[in-house]
């Protein structure tokens, strides 16, 4: 039987993010609280015949499945120019462009696979820099819960996970580029208050304190017409918006899961393409594995 692993990938959310300066080589720094979320991709990876090249297929024909792939990149760095005998499929449910970290979870997923599969010598912090190499948001995701993320997002510190809250996200059908985004934050005349030591304050008390003092500097910068229609449609519901990464989804904590489906779907009823009611993660990655 060919061995196989099939990872469950969780997207992630900033319950917290505020942009601290920039660094002469342009990078910006930042602190803030990365948590996991019920919204996941599906990665499996089987093993194929010895010397087969590497092949990828994705269930989102708009995602490429070449070498601008973050999978295809993280089996090049681990394994070499030519990998081969393995076979990945990854099924797409975390939207693109939406600052939830979709194609640096699904990296992360290959990383943790292939390592398992045909490269167990490396170890732990061999991966970790691996995994830096490839993106700022990849190393989050070899841990997943609940992180406070500091410098250009390369210092991670675990948190005590979060206990499960309800969280309405909501994406449209427009990206932001992350570049642009920067762009318009550094050419802001005043300080953004900063709300990442309040969320830390909050993290382990009542769910609505905590929603009530999560913040995004990129919220200040961003105006796409459909992320102002899910602002409009969270506050008409009682639900305070808040941008995750540099957007373009927007996530509201919910009181409880019949105030996230009314405004789930009040939200699909307005066209978003994307609206979910889903819960916080206390886990990343987890993996099931067969033929082992």
């Amino acid at each position: 039987m060919a061995r196989n692993i099939i990872l469950k990938i969780p997207a992630k959310i900033n319950l917290s993010l505020d942009i601290t300066g920039r660094r002469p080589d342009g990078y910006h720094t930042l602190r803030s609280v990365f948590q996991t979320v019920g919204v996941f991709d599906t990665l499996t990876v089987t093993e194929t015949a010895p010397g087969e090249p590497m092949t990828l297929t994705c269930t989102d024909s708009a995602v490429p499945c070449d070498a601008r792939n973050l999978v295809w990149k993280a089996a090049v760095r681990l394994l070499g120019d030519a990998p081969c005998g393995f076979s990945m499929q990854l099924e797409k449910h975390i939207p693109s462009q939406a600052g939830m970290g979709g194609g640096s979870a699904d990296c992360a997923a290959a990383l943790i696979a292939l390592r398992e599969m045909f490269s167990p010598e490396t170890d732990d912090a061999a991966l970790l820099q691996t995994a830096a190499g490839l993106g700022a948001d990849v190393p989050f995701f070899l841990h997943g819960g609940t992180v406070l993320a500091e410098g250009i997002g390369e210092v991670l510190t675990p948190l005590e996970p979060l206990k499960p809250c309800q969280l309405v996200i909501a994406k449209g059908s427009s990206g932001i580029s992350t570049p642009e985004a920067y762009r318009r934050i550094d050419t802001l005349g005043t300080p953004l208050p900063d709300t990442t030591d309040a969320v830390l304050d909050a993290l382990h008390g009542d769910a609505e304190a905590l929603f009530a003092v999560c913040g995004n500097h990129f919220d200040a910068v961003t105006d796409l017409p459909e992320v102002c229609t899910i602002r409009e449609i969270m506050r008409a519901h009682g639900i305070r918006p808040v941008l995750s990464g540099s957007g373009a989804a927007v996530f509201g904590g919910c009181t409880d899961r019949e105030q996230a489906d009314r405004c789930t779907e009040a939200l699909r009823k307005a066209g978003l393409p994307f609206a979910e009611t889903v819960l916080t993660v206390p886990h990343g990655i987890t993996a099931e594995r067969v033929g082992f």
